[in-house]
């Protein structure tokens, strides 16, 4: 039972990340549908950087399955891993402070280096792609806040 317990959050890590996913899709388009921003496309900007580094000619998966891989597998599993260490006393909370510290580096540190500008101000659209990210980022983390802790359940006295 212990070893079954002790793995449950692996489970609802990958559960949680993936409806997360589909949260984060679903904004995306949508975002697409009513042609909001179509210059700020950070995935396509985070690719066209990425490419000259990587040999993926021989790659049959198409290319923005390596992002999806890297937010809901790997985050939602060191979500998963931290979530009783992350403060905040809701998986709504969690999720929040989560969407915040992600869209502050992302805003900071990737938006730059992939040459959009802090929280992609080179575009001059104003505040619109700093906003729409910080949307972006907490349609996923919210989601995935509710979803893991709703599948963890009650924490168990011991």
């Amino acid at each position: 039972m212990q070893t079954k317990r002790s793995f449950r959050w692996v489970w609802s890590s990958i559960a949680a990340s993936g409806c997360g996913t589909l949260a984060h899709m679903g904004l995306m388009q949508l975002k697409a549908a009513l042609h909001l921003l179509p210059q700020f496309d950070p995935s396509s900007a985070l690719l066209d950087t990425l490419l000259p580094l990587l040999d993926v000619t021989h790659l049959q998966a198409p290319l923005w399955l390596l992002s999806q891989f890297n937010g809901a597998f790997i985050i939602g599993l060191l979500f998963g891993h931290f979530f009783h260490r992350l403060p905040g006393r809701s998986g709504l909370a969690k999720g929040f402070l989560l969407g915040l510290a992600a869209w502050a580096m992302l805003g900071i540190a990737l938006f730059p280096a992939i040459g959009l500008g802090p929280f992609g101000l080179s575009l001059g659209l104003g505040a619109g792609p700093a906003l729409f990210s910080l949307a972006m980022i907490e349609a996923y983390s919210l989601v995935l806040g509710v979803v893991y802790a709703a599948l963890q359940g009650p924490p168990r006295e011991n």
